[in-house]
Parts: structure tokens; sequence; C-alpha cells
């Protein structure tokens, strides 16, 4: 066993050496990045988004979770693009990379996989739903279903 052991760790190492000095030159952007984060961490509260569509303000809500779970219940006026998909289907988003939007799942942890990516692709104005559709729900906002 211990002979096993140690060829798995001479083999994960001799796969992991090209890769590290590629980590490396990464340090510096992605400290950049977790640097500039805002104090809300580019969230948004349901209750906000509520007040915002109920006062005729007009954004973009994407909902990144898979079709079968928008079907069953989604914000009223929001685009589905799941995750895996959301870049190959940048075409739909606003060209004002400045227009806001409001990314939405299940719990927030895909919305926010989603807010970063679009971040990273030069979006400045797009928030993560706060707790998702867990916490809209649990706040009795409406769904359309």
């Amino acid at each position: 066993m211990p002979q096993m052991l140690s060829r798995f760790l001479l083999i994960a190492v001799m796969t992991l050496l090209p890769v590290l000095p590629a980590a490396a030159h990464m340090e510096q952007p992605i400290d950049a990045f977790l640097s500039q984060l805002p104090t809300d961490f580019d969230t948004i509260l349901g209750k906000t988004v509520q007040a915002k569509l109920n006062a005729g303000e007009t954004f973009l809500v994407i909902d990144v979770r898979e079709a079968e779970e928008f079907k069953a219940g989604h914000i009223e006026g929001a685009v589905n693009i799941p995750i895996r998909f959301l870049v190959k289907n940048v075409a739909q988003l606003p060209k004002d990379k400045g227009a806001p939007m409001v990314i939405v799942c299940k719990s927030g942890i895909r919305a926010a996989y989603g807010t970063i990516a679009l971040k990273l692709l030069g979006y400045t104005n797009v928030k993560d739903l706060q707790g998702g559709l867990l916490a809209w729900e649990k706040d009795s906002l409406p769904l359309v279903k």
C-alpha cells in the first residue's frame, strides 16, 4: 500500500508541475479581481429587485437554472440561460456592458458563478440575487409558473 501511495503522489506531482508556473502568473489578476469586490459582494435582495420591478425600472433578469427548474417557477420577465451556456449565449445579453442585470438561481451559488463570469467579460452592473429563489419564495415574492 505505501508503494502504491508513493506512485500516486509521484504521478500527481508530475501532472501538476506544468500547471504550477501558469498558476503563479494568475496571482496578480486574481488578486486585482478579489481586491475590487464591493462590500455588498455584487448581491441584491429579492425585495429590492421586486421594488425595482414594481417601480418600472428596466433591467435584465437572467435565470441560470436548468430549463426544467425554470419552467417550475421563475421571476416574471426572466430569461433562462443555464449557467453552463451563459458565456456561449452572450449575444442574448445587452450590448451595453453597463446595463443592469440580476442573475438568479435556486440558492445563489450558480448565480454567483454567473455574476463573476459576466464581470470578467467586462459587464459592470451585474448583481447576484442574494439567497436565490429560496430567499425570494421565503419573502413571499411572486413567481410565474
